[in-house]
């Protein structure tokens, strides 16, 4: 893999190359944010890092020069306690600097502990769990409901109104009942730009996920009448082939993305105690 000391021949590199680099870079920002704030969560942001680096580079349409482009698509985190990792997302975009990534989780900071949406870049502001993905279904809606009343006045309604509402979620947002009463709403209403991704981790801040939960939510979803994919949440081109088909099909999607706590770290890969300590 390359590495920081090739940077002068990055324009030579190939795009996996630069990819790559670009993932790690993420990882390494989200790392330096929760030790210098000693305080925050690395094990969550490190396992949804591939998800949210192919979202943002390759498939989230922005505006990267007005974040508040009208028919730009949602981006929600609903694992709130995430939040490094979409601040490693938006500095790259350019919404933040590094000034506010070193005063992560800071008082009066433009990076607090869970995102809030005053902050460009940043749709919802969360942190409860399962609050997040209540409110993109919220924003899925009304979506779709403009999209239909454009589509009785002009001919190419998806230029005005036809973004998607994409959402990261983790076993905690689908452990509360919010999820489930939003997600059976959802798949009643076949909001077909909703797509949601669920970090499976299996991890959290009391230990692994499987002591207390037995749910199989991909059941569940299906019998909300959503898409549901399962997919590695570490392979590249099944995250890539999962958007793809969840931006075609007429009904919500969800995707399971099973990852590993703290991926790619050293010495804390898989250990729960990446939920909450730095």
């Amino acid at each position: 893999m390359r590495t920081y000391e090739d940077i002068d021949l990055f324009s030579e590199w190939s795009k996996e190359e630069q990819k790559q680099f670009a993932l790690a870079v993420t990882k390494g920002l989200v790392m330096d944010m929760v030790r210098k704030a000693n305080s925050g969560h690395s094990g969550g942001p490190m396992s949804s890092a591939d998800f949210a680096q192919i979202l943002f580079t390759e498939y989230l349409n922005f505006n990267p020069d007005d974040p508040e482009w009208f028919n730009r698509d949602r981006f929600v985190l609903s694992a709130g306690h995430e939040s490094a990792l979409l601040y490693a997302m938006l500095i790259q975009i350019g919404w933040l600097d590094m000034k506010d990534i070193q005063n992560f989780r800071q008082l009066h900071s433009r990076t607090p502990g869970h995102p809030e949406v005053e902050i460009p870049g940043v749709e919802a502001t969360t942190g409860p769990l399962g609050q997040g993905f209540g409110m993109a279904v919220g924003m899925a809606t009304a979506e779709s409901i403009l999209r239909g009343q454009f589509t009785e006045l002009v001919d190419n309604a998806n230029a005005l109104v036809g973004h998607y509402t994409y959402v990261l979620a983790s076993d905690g947002d689908f452990q509360e009942p919010i999820t489930l009463g939003a997600g059976s709403m959802a798949g009643h209403w076949g909001l077909s730009r909703l797509i949601v991704y669920y970090d499976s981790n299996n991890a959290q801040i009391s230990g692994k996920v499987d002591r207390s939960d037995s749910t199989n939510y991909a059941m569940v979803f299906e019998g909300f009448g959503w898409h549901v994919q399962e997919i590695d949440g570490h392979n590249h081109d099944q995250i890539r082939e999962a958007i793809e088909k969840a931006q075609v099909v007429d009904r919500p999607s969800l995707i399971i993305g099973t990852t590993l706590m703290a991926q790619g770290s050293a010495t804390m890969e898989g250990d729960h105690e990446t939920h909450g300590a730095p």
